[in-house]
């Protein structure tokens, strides 16, 4: 099935939001009378999961079909699919069309978010999920739920998998993607660098994750238990709160679910494939929001059981990063005094480090093994990450008013 190939023969719905004039009510009352008369394909994968998938997207353009081509490759497939096209300016929305009315598509309601979201992707998450409640509430046949981006390919095990470690243990609320970065070529040596070190930074992340109490469900992709999402409900007016300050809408809604009582985990087979950053500028704006919003979020929620680990992580980090600048500083200096020393048990301590940095990504291949070996390209990228660290740190606590985006 071709994402890309617009055809009207599926009973899968598109929901328009902003009012139709006669004509275009009519023509579309024609169009679902015409698909009504006309089988489905047949699908390998079982149906009746009771999952329902949100995916909100603005301005994405050709990655959105290849993530709704995902979702129909998965061997689980979920009952429902709705795309929230938010306020974009290029042609998502006639992809995400064009997916809805595919010969043998997943039912996929395609909204479009009305005037302008300020409240970027949650607003847009949060329109999607007003879609399927019922006196506040998610409809009893939607057990689960899955928000991915617009622009993340997952795992065609990913949905089978997740739903089988909910269905195991009733206490987890969700169970989290491990992220790893597409596979994309960068235009310049310098992009090609640039890329291959997200690579290298989102599979060791993926590799050493800790299961018990996940950090945070990722935004790339999340798979919750609507009981869960209903506790939420029950407490507040929106699963992801909706306030301009709310920079990591994923990171509150995990410490919220948290607060409540539930558990959340993570899974080495539950993939999500996502967008990784090509220039440096949009790599910093990236992280720098990450960090400050999860900062933002440590000052709301405070020391507690759901965020000590992460705030502890934090503390230790800040005086690591002074501690690497502090002494590459000193080395420089002696070296450029009094030249060259080899002290063999800095060698020691080398080779040890070098070991341990190739074994993490053994994964990625022998050439990425040696790269990180090399040690030097992870510790100049290291003076990167502690930058984005320490100015993410110093924004959230004294409000710098310049905006990253």
């Amino acid at each position: 099935m071709s994402v890309s190939s617009v055809c009207a023969k599926s009973t899968s719905r598109q929901v328009e939001e902003t009012t139709q004039s006669g004509t275009e009510a009519q023509a579309e009352g024609l169009l679902t009378l015409i698909s009504l008369a006309r089988p489905q394909a047949p699908t390998t994968a079982p149906r009746n999961s009771a999952i329902a998938v949100i995916v909100p997207a603005r301005d994405e353009g050709a990655a959105l079909a290849d993530t709704l081509e995902s979702l129909a490759r998965q061997t689980l497939l979920p009952d429902r699919v709705i795309v929230v096209v938010n306020n974009s300016s290029d042609n998502t929305r006639d992809v995400a069309q064009s997916y809805a009315f595919a010969q043998g598509a997943i039912d996929t309601d395609v909204l479009d978010m009305p005037g302008f979201n300020r409240h970027r992707k949650a607003g847009a998450l949060n329109y999607g999920i007003r879609h399927l409640l019922r006196s506040g509430l998610f409809l009893p046949e939607i057990k689960y739920l899955l928000v991915m981006d617009g622009d993340t390919e997952l795992d065609p095990h990913f949905l089978k998998r997740a739903w089988r470690i909910l269905e195991r243990d009733s206490s987890i609320g969700g169970v989290s993607a491990a992220c790893l970065g597409k596979r994309i070529e960068g235009a310049t040596p310098w992009s090609r660098v640039l890329l291959l070190f997200q690579r290298i930074e989102y599979s060791r992340f993926a590799a050493t994750r800790l299961r018990r109490n996940v950090h945070t469900m990722s935004g790339a992709g999340s798979f919750y238990r609507t009981t869960a999402l209903n506790d939420l409900l029950g407490q507040r007016p929106d699963v992801f709160e909706e306030r301009e300050s709310n920079l990591v809408e994923d990171y509150e809604t995990t410490l919220a679910l948290k607060k409540r009582g539930w558990r959340v985990t993570s899974n080495q087979g539950c993939i999500a494939y996502t967008d990784l950053m090509p220039t440096m500028r949009m790599l910093l704006a990236q992280r720098i929001r990450w960090v400050r919003g999860t900062v933002d979020e440590w000052r709301r929620y405070g020391w507690s059981k759901a965020t000590w680990q992460s705030i502890m992580g934090m503390i230790l980090s800040v005086p690591g990063a002074a501690y690497v600048a502090l002494w590459g500083t000193v080395s420089a200096r002696a070296l450029l005094s009094h030249g060259a020393h080899l002290d063999y048990r800095y060698l020691l301590l080398a080779a040890f480090w070098s070991a341990y940095q190739g074994f993490s990504v053994r994964s990625m291949g022998w050439k990425v093994v040696l790269f990180e070996m090399a040690l030097v390209p992870e510790v100049l990228f290291n003076v990167v990450r502690n930058y984005w660290l320490v100015r993410s740190i110093l924004a959230s606590y004294v409000h710098s008013a310049r905006a990253w985006s």
